[in-house]
């Protein structure tokens, strides 16, 4: 007897088209897990390898070359511009390197001296440095310069100094953030104090934000040490009579002594009676002072006010930092200097600091 395929039962399992199907829907389920866990193996691997590129890889370039990097350039054009020079080995390690370390809106632009030799890091600390060959506008800011004083040599030198001036009064609420450091200010402060005194070279396309940045690293680099920055410390303070005493007396050891005297006054509850602190309150460079300068209205008037004024006076250089780090202790609570030789007199008593007075003229 001939049986029908139709009569066939198909039983529990269903139809042989109906198992058919679920085979072969089993079937593309392995197949696209198997394609993804692939996946997931290659792209692991790839970062893997990206990861050691950025500390172990090296460009095949032999020798030193000039790289120019402008601001407007991406991140992007700049990892496939350096890749392409042979400085490095993978574009995409470069800019995971940038972005894992937030490094990008920190590069400086300018000319820098790179080589395949270097790695990743290596090549954007440099950048971020503003580690670039001295090229540009060659700026010296001697040391007890104030903001007002630095934005009036730029502009002398053709670069932005009322720029430099307005952001460096009002800073940008970026600085805070990318100078951490810079969190321990008062609210309301400038940057005077932390804009480092010294000897850089600005390009035409830095911007008065990348002046500040460089002198805010220069500042990192050679201030925050000696200060112990990172150690939780006054250094703010420390910072704010290291610029008074920059402006009171020349050489290092006078600086010592009269570091000594301030720091007693301050401890005696005696007001600094510093005319530098008045002088950055008129905005004036007086030698001499009346009775009315002495009495202006303003917290940096140390005649009228005891204690430390709320900020730096000047941005100090590195020997005045040291001698209120490091005073010589001394017998003195009174001192003066002579507007014709320079020399500092100090006294023990009021008495004798009027006849010192009268002795030198004034």
């Amino acid at each position: 007897m001939t049986v029908e395929p139709s009569a066939v039962s198909p039983g529990a399992g269903g139809s042989v088209s109906e198992l058919r199907k679920t085979t072969s829907g089993k079937g593309v389920l392995r197949l696209f897990l198997s394609v993804l866990f692939a996946g997931v193996i290659f792209f692991g691997a790839w970062f893997l390898v990206l990861i050691r590129d950025i500390s172990y890889s090296h460009g095949s370039r032999v020798g030193q070359t000039v790289f120019r990097y402008g601001k407007s350039e991406n991140a992007r054009t700049l990892a496939s511009r350096l890749e392409d020079e042979h400085i490095i080995k993978s574009g995409n390690a470069f800019l995971l390197f940038l972005f894992r370390e937030r490094s990008w809106k920190n590069l400086q632009s300018g000319d820098y001296l790179l080589s395949g030799d270097m790695t990743i890091p290596e090549i954007v600390d440099k950048l971020v440095r503003g580690d670039a060959i001295l090229a540009g506008t060659k700026v010296t800011f001697p040391e007890g310069f104030t903001i007002l004083d630095m934005a009036d040599r730029l502009t002398e030198n053709g670069l932005p100094g009322d720029e430099f001036r307005r952001l460096a009064t009002k800073p940008d609420p970026a600085f805070r953030k990318d100078y951490s450091f810079l969190s321990n200010l008062p609210a309301a402060a400038s940057l005077e104090g932390v804009l480092f005194p010294d000897t850089y070279y600005f390009s035409s396309e830095l911007g008065a934000d990348g002046i500040i940045r460089k002198m805010l690293d220069g500042f990192v680099t050679k201030a925050a040490p000696v200060l112990s920055v990172k150690s939780g410390a006054d250094w703010y303070g420390t910072l704010t009579l290291a610029s008074i005493v920059e402006m009171e007396v020349r050489t290092g050891a006078d600086r010592r002594t009269v570091a000594d005297i301030f720091l007693r006054r301050i401890e005696a509850g005696m007001p600094l009676q510093s005319d530098a602190t008045v002088r950055y309150a008129l905005g004036e460079t007086k030698v001499k002072h009346s009775l009315a300068d002495i009495s202006i209205d303003s917290p940096y008037n140390t005649y009228a006010n005891k204690g430390l004024p709320p900020g730096p006076v000047s941005n100090p250089g590195l020997t005045s930092i040291r001698a209120v780090l490091d005073p010589l202790p001394n017998k003195y609570l009174y001192f003066l200097n002579n507007t014709e030789t320079g020399e500092t007199v100090f006294a023990v008593t009021f008495d004798e600091h009027v006849a010192n007075k009268a002795k030198n003229g004034l």
